[in-house]
């Protein structure tokens, strides 16, 4: 249609789009995408909530960039069922509605692309690394981020090498700090939807938990704690903290939809875990304590006592570039990478009484060599969890003699429990060791629903940098080999002993920065 090219929400206008479910595009109650509709900034971010539209508006700037701006497009989302379940449930349901779309993507429509117009637009899960090399692309979009495969991600980005473009856009609820769309949050604009007070004028932005009365289940001016109508928080303006930045930025949480009252939010903090909470409704990374690796948990370890270097455990975890750990029952003394397995074995001849357990996969070659050549002294450890008896390590006999088979997660946890009561003394300086943090502080915990329903936790990279985590997980396996009971502590370095513990703060207690009354202006 005539002009339709010329603005989207033109376009929406000229063309009646309709949702998923035939409704039309209405942006009285969806005031607060109006101009994120509209953004088409190279660089985007947006921490949000769940339940507000979003994926609808995502669907529809992505048919009409392809359509009118001539552009390849790559949506990503966390797995080829997530893949499915959107473009099926979502995206399909969409085009269905809308005549002008039909006409788009008449040429070429399956689940994993839609050719629309004579651009595509392809759609890609993130949990394996084939799908991220196969295509290129003039705009990335990463929906669900925070639940998606961090090192599959970067891969993705590679696809814009050739793109004049080269536009980037993350999207997701966010998980824990350090991961997914918070790490491209502190260089955007941060914008936050500010309203005003229809009693004392006071410009603001909602934020939990200073503008809502839980005695009275109502949003609040936090100035003169007035009651907001429906109304007052359905008009406002997004204004940025700050000027440019790098990305773009959107903090959308629950309470911006005028349709979700007080009470509902109420119930949602009182009802749902604190991490839901935080993830789903504010759209914040959650704080709770034991989410990720703090420095403090690593750098109270250091010691300057002197590792007397007896019965040494090497944990080694494979790849190109081999990551280890050297330590015995007193702590670890050494860490280091190396490019060829001479460096391994070099420390097995360096110390007669020691073993390794080295890292199974990707080279299974080499450390196969090293376990004939060094019978009992050499172990490779297979990530698992042993369903029939439900033990954390289970050393393989007989035939499986020579191979581990240690629970992932339950063993990282262990390490770092035991970092966190000063078990694992680190000999040298807190200098000497922070290339060593640096991997522990690219890991955070999520919580996810096993096969039978069960959350379980796991343990996931933001980066794919965590290395010295894993060869420090087959290190503590190794001591299990040397006389550590499973699950037994270490010896102990912490100063604290006999003394009582000060009270800790808990989550509750948290304010996040972006959620305090400051200045929105300049840098």
């Amino acid at each position: 249609m005539k002009y339709d090219n010329l603005s989207i929400h033109l376009w929406i206008a000229q063309n009646k789009i309709k949702n998923e479910k035939g409704l039309k595009i209405d942006f009285r109650n969806h005031l607060f995408l109006y101009d994120v509709y509209n953004d088409f900034s190279p660089k985007l971010v947006c921490l949000k909530a769940a339940q507000i539209g979003f994926s609808t508006m995502a669907i529809l700037k992505s048919l009409w960039l392809a359509k009118h701006r001539g552009i390849d497009i790559i949506y990503t989302l966390p797995t080829a069922n997530d893949v499915n379940d959107f473009v099926s449930g979502k995206v399909n349901r969409i085009i269905v509605q809308n005549p002008c779309l039909q006409d788009y993507v008449k040429d070429k429509d399956t689940i994993e692309q839609k050719r629309v117009g004579n651009n595509v637009i392809y759609y890609r899960g993130t949990w394996t690394e084939k799908a991220a090399l196969m295509v290129s692309s003039d705009l990335n979009i990463y929906d669900e981020e925070d639940r998606s495969k961090q090192e599959t991600i970067q891969q993705y980005s590679s696809r814009l090498q050739h793109s004049p473009y080269k536009w980037e856009w993350h999207f997701s609820n966010p998980s824990v700090s350090g991961n997914g769309v918070s790490r491209y949050w502190d260089h955007s604009t941060q914008r936050h939807w500010f309203i005003r007070c229809s009693h004392c004028s006071e410009r603001q932005y909602l934020s939990w938990p200073e503008s809502i009365s839980r005695e009275r289940n109502a949003f609040v001016c936090k100035k003169c704690d007035r009651e907001f109508t429906e109304e007052d928080r359905r008009k406002g303006e997004w204004i940025s903290k700050y000027k440019d930045r790098e990305y773009q930025g959107y903090w959308i949480p629950l309470f911006l939809a005028p349709w979700v009252t007080a009470q509902e939010v109420i119930k949602l903090y009182e009802t749902k875990s604190k991490e839901f909470f935080w993830n789903f409704v504010l759209g914040l990374p959650y704080v709770g304590a034991g989410n990720t690796v703090t420095p403090d948990v690593i750098y109270r370890n250091v010691t300057e006592s002197i590792n007397s270097q007896e019965r040494v455990v090497i944990g080694c975890d494979s790849g190109l570039t081999k990551h280890y750990v050297l330590g015995n029952k007193e702590g670890i003394f050494y860490y280091g990478k190396t490019d060829t397995w001479e460096t391994i074995e070099g420390f097995l001849r360096k110390y007669p009484r020691s073993i390794a357990v080295i890292d199974a996969l990707p080279d299974l070659t080499e450390p196969r060599k090293l376990r004939e050549k060094y019978p009992g002294r050499v172990f490779l450890c297979h990530y698992a969890q042993d369903r029939k008896t439900m033990q954390i390590i289970r050393w393989g006999s007989n035939d499986e003699f020579g191979n581990v088979v240690v629970d992932r997660n339950r063993m990282i946890q262990i390490v770092i429990d035991e970092f966190a009561d000063y078990r694992i003394p680190l000999q040298g300086t807190q200098d000497d060791w922070q290339d060593y943090y640096g991997h522990w502080k690219t890991i955070y915990k999520v919580e996810e629903k096993n096969s039978l329903g069960v959350p379980v936790a796991k343990w996931e990279t933001s980066d794919g940098n965590d290395h010295w985590v894993h060869a420090t997980s087959y290190w503590r396996t190794g001591m299990d080999k040397m006389g550590t009971d499973e699950g037994a502590l270490l010896s102990t370095n912490n100063p604290f002993d006999g003394i009582p513990e000060a009270p800790t703060v808990s989550p509750d207690d948290y304010v996040p920065n972006m959620s305090r009354p400051q200045y929105y202006g300049n840098d």
